[in-house]
Order: structure tokens, then sequence, then C-alpha cells
């Protein structure tokens, strides 16, 4: 009698159990670096069978004291998702008619990581599941720096990266003994942490020092004194001799560029730049490689620093390669088509004078791809290279710049001193960093001229937007497309941003 109640109940409940209505978490727990993209997922069962049948799939975040809703889709209708993920999340339709909501979020951020609920209705019933997403940053980048200090015997050791969560730093030596750094944490707009890790050490004693990053276990090693940066020593009686003598080096000059100036219609050989009327433009200020310009380059190389680095950088331009695709966009934006395009925030034109920068100015250059930014900034350089003689002088006078430094923003690798030096091949001409950056910061007139940049690259971004808020009267122009700076933009809160308009 017991066995056929337990038949006839079976047989009553079995419909019941049949359409029971689940969601299943595809997984329990998401680990994803930052910038990384995402496919969390649930499946419910039972599918439905009817294509168009009434289905709703909602994803939220939650968290203890908050909840935000990242994605909704009601009776296959989807609606806007959360601000701080538009743009960055869908769900995989294709796959709902399979029991699965999927669900897509790009570019992650770290404030993404938290608790997910995965919630579907249909006509069968309503059922949710949760998931946890972790984002985190490796401290994968481990940058140093030695720097020499007041003390002759000592230097500065320096690590540096970003990541998250926040990292200690420990220190040994080649025996292995434990140091006690100076550590510090700073947080980014991106919500990572800048953890910079500093010990000073003898310069005079043979070791190695090894820092680690606790989080992800990355690191760097020093090996002192190998390492140590050759300063060219400074004797005090040489620097009389120079002080004294620059009044001759001076005489010097002026005899050489007046020599130079009147050979200049027969000796003229190289060209920096083709105007509109397909003329070449003299470039009678480039050196020429022969024995009076080896004995002019000599004595500038005796003058100060600013003096040196001028005549070196004009040299340097001389010798630029342009491309065939270069020279295509010189010889299509002649001389009035680019009066024309070039224009101010309130849209009217503006003339060539315009590209300089005032002391202590940051401006901007934008347009779109193809509109001639990288041409510009090409001519910027003909123009300061070749001064009065360039075919453009009458309309773009650079004549009070001694110094102009052209980095191309689309080969940064470093940060920002390190790529001018790199670029421009100042290893020989600057001896520390620190000497480039006080050219660069207290002299009112120089030009940086910053081409085709664009955000991304997290060492470079960090050392221009903090250069720019320490310098003084250098003058800064950028060129970038339009979007392409907006955290630089607000770091230097410009007025003046010029647009360059396609024909």
């Amino acid at each position: 009698m017991d066995w056929a109640l337990i038949v006839v109940l079976q047989v009553m409940f079995q419909p019941s159990l049949s359409v029971l209505f689940t969601v299943v978490a595809e997984r329990a727990m998401y680990e994803l670096k930052f910038g990384e993209d995402v496919v969390m997922g649930c499946r419910f069962h039972p599918k439905f069978s009817n294509p168009r049948a009434y289905l709703k799939v909602t994803w939220h975040w939650t968290s203890h004291s908050s909840v935000r809703e990242v994605y909704r889709m009601d009776n296959w209708e989807e609606q806007l998702a959360s601000q701080d993920y538009r743009g960055r999340v869908r769900l995989l339709t294709e796959e709902l008619q399979e029991g699965w909501a999927r669900l897509q979020i790009s570019s992650l951020r770290i404030n993404d990581s938290g608790t997910y609920q995965c919630s579907v209705q249909t006509a069968n019933g309503a059922d949710y599941k949760t998931m946890t997403l972790s984002v985190v940053a490796p401290y994968n980048a481990v940058t140093k720096h030695i720097q020499k200090t007041a003390e002759e015997d000592w230097v500065l050791l320096t690590c540096q990266s970003r990541g998250y969560p926040e990292s200690s730093v420990t220190w040994q030596d080649g025996h292995l003994q434990i140091l006690n750094p100076d550590t510090t944490a700073v947080s980014t707009a991106d919500q990572l942490f800048t953890v910079t890790s500093q010990i000073r050490v003898r310069s005079s004693d043979k070791n190695n020092y090894t820092c680690v990053f606790t989080q992800d276990g990355n690191s760097a090693t020093f090996h002192i004194p190998d390492e140590i940066p050759v300063l060219q020593g400074k004797n005090d009686a040489l620097i009389v001799v120079l002080s004294i003598g620059v009044l001759l080096v001076v005489i010097i000059i002026a005899v050489l560029m007046y020599r130079r100036r009147k050979g200049s219609n027969a000796n003229s050989t190289r060209n920096l730049l083709v105007d509109g009327r397909g003329r070449s433009a003299s470039a009678v200020v480039c050196l020429e490689k022969d024995e009076d310009n080896e004995e002019e380059i000599r004595v500038f190389h005796e003058v100060s620093t600013e003096e040196n680095l001028g005549v070196f950088l004009r040299a340097h331009y001389c010798d630029f390669s342009f491309s065939p695709e270069v020279r295509h966009h010189w010889d299509a934006l002649v001389v009035e088509e680019l009066r024309h395009r070039l224009r101010n925030n309130e849209g009217h034109p503006v003339n060539l004078q315009a590209l300089l920068p005032e002391a202590g100015e940051t401006l901007f250059l934008e347009g779109p791809p193809g509109s001639g930014k990288t041409t510009v900034a090409h001519i910027l350089v003909s123009c300061w290279t070749e001064g009065s003689t360039h075919a453009l002088s009458n309309l773009l006078d650079l004549s009070t710049l001694p110094l102009l430094f052209y980095v191309d923003g689309s080969k940064v690798k470093g940060d920002l001193l390190q790529e001018i030096t790199i670029q421009l091949f100042l290893t020989e001409k600057i001896s520390t960093e620190d000497e480039l950056r006080t050219v660069l910061t207290r002299s009112g007139e120089a030009l940086l001229l910053l081409d085709g940049y664009r955000e991304g690259n997290q060492f470079f971004d960090e050392s221009l937007r903090k250069f720019l808020r320490e310098k003084e009267g250098c003058r800064v122009l950028v060129t970038a497309c339009p979007g392409h700076c907006p955290t630089l933009k607000d770091t230097v809160e410009t007025e003046r941003v010029l647009q360059l308009q396609t024909v």
C-alpha cells in the first residue's frame, strides 16, 4: 500500500518538477587585469521554445551599501546601462536562444570589482545567481633611476611602478641583507597606485641592490658602481678659462656666421622643406660637413649648454629624412590653403604666427587624421632651423627661440625627458636629466613641440603632466587628434586650442 502511494504522488508532481525554472552561474569567481575584457555568464533552464517569448534579463553590481544596474533587457528591449558602464557593456544576445545570459564588460576598471547578480525571468519563472569579479593591475613595468646626491659618496636609488592593489616594496643587497626604504604611494585618476621606493647607498661600495614589489613579485636590480652615470668632471680652472673666453667665442661665432651668409647663394646644398610652388627652400643655416664647420662645431661645444644645444639641434634637424608620404602632404598643404584652414576656438581663421605659444603657455593644435598636423609641425621645425632664409619667414617668425625640441609622440616609450634625450641624440650634450629639466623649465624662449600625442603610455603621460605643472617659461605646442588627450587638457586648463580643418 505504501509503495502504491509513492507511485501516485510521483505521477502527480512529475509535471511540476519538469518545469522548475533555475539559473546557474557559469563560474563563481572571475579575476582579470586592468584594461582587459570579461564575459560573465549564467545559464537558465528550461529554454523557451518560442523565439519571441517573454524574457527579462538584468545584471546588477552589488556591495554592502549600494546597488547599481549594469544592464537590463525587458521583453527583448535593451535599456541604457549605468553611466559607469556606458559604452563598455553588452549582452551576447545571440546566445539567449541556447539558454545563456552572458554579459561582456570591456576595458575593465578597478572599481568594476565586486559582486554581480544575474537575474533571468521568463514565462516559466524567475531566478538569479551571483558571482564575483576581481580586477587587478600587476606591477609589471618597474622603472629604476640613479641620482647623485649632494654628498659626494652617496647615490639615491629609485624604483617606481604602477598597479593595484597598493604594494609594499622590499630591498636587499647582494649579501641578502634587508634594507629600509622610503616608500610612497599616490593614487591616480584610474584608481591605480604609483608606488615609489628609494634607498641611499654609498657609490664607492661594490654591491647589487634589488627592489621587489611584494604584491606580485616583480623586481629590478641595480649594479653599483657600474650603473652610476659618469658625469663630466667640473674643473674650476677650466670653468674660469671658459668664462673669460666667452667674449672671444662670441666674436668667432659672429665672424663664422658672416662668412656663411656671404657664401650662402653658392653653397646651399640642403633643403628641409619644399614650398607649394615646387621650389626648394634654402637651408643656409644647416651645418655642412666640411673643415670650416668641424671647427665651428668644436668652438660651439665649449660655450654654454643652451648655445651648444641650439647649434646641435639645428644641425640635427638638417639631417631630417622625410618619407615620400610626408613630402606628399607638404606639397598638398600650400601656404594659402593652410592660412584658411587654421582656426581658433571660435572658428575664425588665424595666421601662422598663432602657432607659436606665449612664454609659459601650453597650446593645442587639433585636427582629424590626415588634416596635416605633422606637416605643420615639420614646417615649424624647418622655419626655426633656416631662420630668415626660409620661404615662410615673412609669415612665421621664430627668431626669438634659441631652442626647439621636437618629439614624435607616436614613438614614445619612456618618460618625457628620456624621449627628448633619445629622439634628439642628446646623450653626449646633456650629462643629466636634471640639467635638461633646468634648460626646459627655466627658459622662457624654448619651445617643446610634441607631435601626434595620444594618451596611453602611463610613464610618458605622468611625466608630461608633471612637467607642465612645474614648467615656468617654456612654451609647449601639442598636436593631436580630437579626444586623444582629455586628461592632459584638464591638467593644463588651456584657453587656446587651434583647429586644423580638412579640405
